[in-house]
């Protein structure tokens, strides 16, 4: 089967595209704002959205590839069962320079197939972020989830995590 893929062109940088994927600081102004850990390679970036959580581990960081394999996840929808069916997917941000100032990026979900029951689900999920990682790198304000910001009492994470 294969795996969700949206390209968009962007009227930003490449500089400023990877800053946005590579950074805490540049994901929480894109895709929630709830998240935190290291975005270094080989680090864990921990994102929430209310009940939902995935934990991201950075496979790569590179000016024209961005990767994230997902470790941790519990997704709550009306028709998941299998809250953790983003465990083992990946992340793949493609960065190409598009003309002037313009950026394409050739996003992939690798493992987010339409036999999962999120799938649904998330293909309106990625329209809103993928559409709000434009607007945040063109204007400098995405529509990140925001919700109830839990950061001083973060989700307990197990030592098998």
């Amino acid at each position: 089967m294969k795996h969700f893929q949206q390209t968009l062109t962007v009227a930003a940088s490449a500089a400023d595209v990877y800053a946005a994927l590579s950074t805490i600081e540049g994901v929480r102004n894109w895709w929630s704002q709830d998240c935190d850990g290291s975005s270094e390679v080989g680090g864990t970036i921990h994102f929430r959205f209310g009940t939902c959580f995935n934990d991201m581990r950075v496979d790569r960081l590179a000016p024209t590839e961005v990767r994230w394999h997902c470790t941790r996840a519990h997704t709550v929808g009306a028709a998941v069962t299998n809250e953790g069916e983003w465990v083992g997917t990946e992340l793949v941000f493609h960065l190409n320079e598009a003309g002037a100032g313009k950026t394409r990026i050739d996003f992939e979900h690798v493992g987010l197939v339409p036999s999962l029951e999120c799938y649904d689900m998330c293909l309106k999920g990625w329209a809103h972020f993928l559409n709000s990682l434009q607007q945040y790198v063109e204007t400098g304000e995405g529509t990140p989830y925001v919700g109830n910001i839990p950061h001083a009492q973060p989700i307990e994470r197990s030592a098998a995590a």
